[in-house]
């Protein structure tokens, strides 16, 4: 139950991370890579900041997210907006080296790794039927999960939406209708850059962080994406819930060293086996 609890918990925090890198791919056919930095916004701008309770935390948390998604619509605008009629290499070139910039940055102004910050939930861990809640990453998880429902709410029930599933799904079709598809790109890497965030101001009150830990978020993104189905929403969901389960049980059940070779190893089974992906749809966002 303790396993199935935590990878349960963590796991809803993972999708978060892992419909940030879904928008962008589905809608603007960029593979990036530095997706996982943008979740350490969250964690170091938290970490420098270091609120002192629960408003000043949520207060910061709002205002990271936007820088975040300000500093992503200036990466759109100025370092992948002149490549995305090129072929996909020079997209992955720039995100690979934005990644890697953004790590020796985090590395120098950062130099002492694993720090995270205090609680700022008012109460402390509890135990239900012989498992042991955390508050931090409860509340990490109910609000990873809020968001993921509005965020499905915004694709699938609003204009903006149709914009964004039109651009996805017919880009020609998109133009002949008059959406502005420019604007709709950057608004979405921005908008990907903003929950990233997000989900790394969750993280950084139980999850040590260090700027090695971007990557590792990358692949994570990666295999939610990929595993989900990539023209699947909730097929994410699923992925995401899926990842954090078997974490936890990797976890407790495999050597710390060896943990994550495991669950790599685990998903690219299943992506041998159901290459694609847990939900198929024939378009994306259909």
């Amino acid at each position: 139950m303790q396993i199935l609890v935590t990878g349960l918990l963590q796991g809803v925090i993972y999708t978060l991370i892992g419909l940030g890198l879904f928008l962008v791919f589905n809608v603007m056919r960029v593979v990036n890579f530095a997706h996982g930095y943008f979740v350490l916004i969250g964690m170091y701008g938290l970490l420098w900041l270091n609120p002192g309770s629960l408003p000043t935390y949520l207060l910061y948390t709002l205002g990271i997210a936007l820088g975040a998604a300000v500093f992503g619509y200036v990466v759109e605008r100025w370092l992948l907006d002149f490549t995305l009629h090129k072929p996909g290499h020079a997209q992955l070139v720039i995100t690979i080296s934005l990644g890697i910039a953004m790590q020796y940055f985090f590395q120098i102004r950062f130099p002492e790794p694993f720090q995270r910050i205090s609680n700022p939930w008012p109460f402390s861990a509890f135990e239900i039927l012989g498992v042991t809640v955390s508050p931090a990453r409860l509340m990490a998880a109910i609000i990873s999960l809020v968001l993921t429902v509005a965020i499905s709410w915004v694709v699938y029930r609003t204009s903006l939406g149709q914009s964004i599933r039109a651009c996805s799904q017919s880009l020609p079709g998109a133009l002949h209708v008059g959406i502005n598809f420019p604007r709709v790109y950057r608004g979405t890497f921005a908008f990907g850059a903003g929950i990233a965030a997000i989900a790394g101001a969750l993280l950084i009150p139980f999850q040590p962080v260090s700027p090695h830990y971007g990557l590792d978020l990358t692949i994570k993104a990666f295999i939610i994406v990929v595993v989900g189905g990539v023209a699947s929403l909730w097929g994410t969901v699923m992925a995401g819930i899926l990842l954090g389960m078997a974490e936890a049980a990797g976890s407790v059940f495999v050597s710390g060293s060896l943990t994550s070779s495991a669950i790599y190893l685990t998903f690219l089974l299943v992506i041998l086996i159901r290459p694609q992906g847990l939900i198929v749809r024939k378009a994306a966002f259909a």
